[in-house]
């Protein structure tokens, strides 16, 4: 586990509750705990390794600073203290516990591994604590007044590695496909730019990746694991296969590979799994159907694993 220097925490949203500015730092304090054997951090991002997942046991030290509480306008019993876990992807949140301020704060809350399983695993989400309205108070200007506005918020993000063969995915629906020339229930296409044997850019990517529409979203619905992981690790093999078999013939005369290209990304996934040199790789892409490279590929993403263990 790494805390990147270049992972951004979320910017503050603007909050009209100008009236309740003295409780925006409540939670400024709290602190999370990743794995049993480390201690709690401040720090608001991380990258967690394939191999870590299994070993997340989240916990989250509220620390709620006392003296912000008492020093604001709206009393303790109108609060409560939010924490829920959202995976961004999937635009899917869990509430972990909500606790009233009328009593004493919660010292720590544990986030259970049923959470992270229900959100994919925990490798990409966001864990989330706040001082929030308990109940709707009358509406005043500059003041909180809905159920569960919050007036003070800490994040921490929980990231896979960003690979350089990072590319956009966008649903299509029926009508979509259609004007592509495909058949109106294709379930993705990757549609390749160029550049895969050259310094991976931000703003420049590789390729462009369409899912269907009714599978985008079935992958988001509460029944995620059981459907998503074996679905996802599909992709996640098929995908580099459909990019380096429409690249080939920018690379296959290449002597080298560039070190911070998405070909050279690819190369380490595929060389995790099997050593392969770039001649290898060649040959692998070369095969009919490219047998063994989408083999490995699986490999890689434990495709059968995904699947057996639903």
């Amino acid at each position: 586990m790494t805390s990147p220097k270049y992972h951004k925490s979320a910017s503050k949203d603007v909050r009209p509750f100008f009236e309740a500015a003295a409780l925006e730092e409540a939670i400024e304090g709290a602190q999370i705990r990743l794995f049993e054997s480390q201690p709690f951090t401040d720090a608001t991002s991380f990258v967690i390794e394939e191999q870590e997942i299994p070993r997340l046991a989240l916990v989250v030290k509220p620390n709620l600073s006392e003296s912000t509480l008492a020093g604001g306008t709206i009393s303790r019993s109108k609060l409560a203290l939010a924490v829920t876990v959202v995976n961004p992807f999937l635009k899917k949140t869990v509430l972990v516990q909500k606790a009233s301020l009328a009593k004493a704060a919660p010292d720590e809350v544990v986030i259970g591994a049923e959470v992270l399983e229900s959100l994919g695993g925990g490798s990409n989400v966001t864990v989330e604590v706040a001082l929030c309205l308990a109940s709707a108070l009358t509406k005043q200007v500059g003041k909180p007044f809905m159920e569960g506005h919050w007036l003070s918020k800490k994040a921490f993000d929980l990231r896979p590695p960003k690979p350089a063969e990072d590319f956009g995915v966008d649903p299509m629906d029926d009508a979509g496909w259609k004007a592509m020339g495909f058949p109106p229930k294709t379930l993705y296409h990757v549609e390749y730019f160029g550049y895969v044997n050259e310094t991976a850019n931000k703003d420049r990517p590789i390729a462009k990746v369409y899912v269907h529409s009714d599978v985008y979203k079935k992958l988001a619905a509460d029944n995620l694991p059981k459907l998503s992981r074996p679905m996802m690790a599909f992709l996640a093999a098929e995908i580099p296969c459909q990019i380096l078999a429409a690249s080939f013939s920018d690379w296959k005369d290449a002597d080298v590979v560039e070190p911070r290209s998405p070909l050279s990304a690819f190369l380490k996934r595929i060389d995790k799994v099997l050593p392969c040199t770039l001649a290898q790789l060649k040959q692998l892409v070369d095969q009919p159907g490219m047998p063994k490279l989408r083999a490995i590929l699986h490999a890689d993403q434990q495709s059968v694993r995904q699947i057996a263990e639903v």
